[in-house]
């Protein structure tokens, strides 16, 4: 018992801690177990995420300390998370409909997040959490987020590159390395809808090696190998095109999250057949129906193999 902590069954193990299942002050909550070098770097994220008030946002009800021990007390939510959710149900015949309320739902905390001026920084399908019964989208995960001040600048500028590298944004990975942004966090939802469309890691079938993509993530001559997978993923047509939407190489040209969610309110005024592999309808996407067929071979490995010869020239 930690004062107003009461720690029940141990739900996950990680890096930074243990979490619990439990109680803060009688109500049901996460509880993460940390050391006090970890609690100290998580005092700006329970700051960051105790100003917001939004229901796909994680809640963070208080930070407690005791015998160099930190307890973080956080929203008890109870139904895994949106990777586990993606392995088990990809086949099954309701998967599409949920996954496009899963991400009407992070569309919605993401455009929140970012009218309070911060940027998430590890948007992906392990840190969105989803409600028992619902599948209600919650993001959480906060560690590495950024709150920018009025003229959308760091209020405390690194040059570290941060995140996870199968959802980070070329310019992230570009020598120099740009700041995470907006326009970075939406890059990584469409790595989300990458994963939902295929039920694997983003990029994980043309490059298997982390370190292999973060390399290719440096050079802009390897924009069309991106491209190309995202213009050929299956799944229904408008998440399809959406990922390509997402993934721009170039930031500029990827969309806001506002603009992603009327998407979904445009597609929901319009029949679709999101129960089949490929939902086929007209909609403003069709302007992207004259892009070529890709060919694995002809296209991702001759770039492979010269991106792996001329590894020695890259900034690792």
């Amino acid at each position: 018992m930690v004062k107003n902590c009461q720690l029940g069954p141990v739900l996950s193990y990680g890096s930074e801690g243990i979490v619990h299942s439990g109680t803060w002050r009688d109500t049901l909550a996460a509880i993460k177990v940390l050391s006090n070098q970890y609690a100290r770097r998580v005092e700006n994220e329970v700051k960051l995420v105790r100003s917001v008030n939004h229901t796909n946002i994680i809640k963070y009800y208080d930070l407690e300390y005791e015998q160099g021990t930190a307890y973080l007390a956080m929203e008890f939510v109870a139904g895994g998370n949106l990777y586990e959710f993606i392995q088990r149900k990809f086949t099954s015949s309701s998967y599409w409909i949920i996954v496009d309320q899963i991400l009407q739902d992070i569309a919605r905390g993401m455009i929140y997040l970012h009218e309070h001026h911060i940027i998430q920084g590890d948007l992906k399908s392990h840190n969105i959490l989803l409600r028992d019964g619902t599948h209600e989208a919650v993001i959480c995960d906060f560690g590495i987020a950024k709150l920018l001040d009025d003229d959308n600048q760091e209020k405390r500028r690194t040059n570290t590159t941060k995140g996870t590298i199968r959802w980070m944004a070329p310019e992230l990975c570009a020598p120099p390395p740009e700041p995470s942004s907006y326009l970075s966090d939406v890059w990584s939802y469409g790595c989300i809808i990458l994963e939902i469309t295929s039920a694997r890691e983003p990029w994980i079938e043309q490059f298997n090696d982390d370190s292999l993509l973060f390399r290719a993530l440096q050079r802009k001559e390897n924009a069309s190998v991106f491209n190309n997978v995202c213009a050929n993923q299956s799944g229904p047509s408008h998440l399809c095109h959406l990922l390509i939407q997402c993934c721009s190489w170039l930031k500029t040209d990827r969309l806001q999250f506002i603009d992603i969610l009327q998407k979904f309110t445009t597609e929901d005024d319009q029949t679709m057949s999101v129960g089949s592999p490929v939902a086929s309808k007209e909609s403003f996407f069709d302007k992207y129906d004259d892009i070529p067929i890709f060919d694995y071979k002809k296209k991702i490995q001759p770039q492979l193999e010269k991106t792996s010869d001329d590894s020695d020239k890259l900034i690792n």
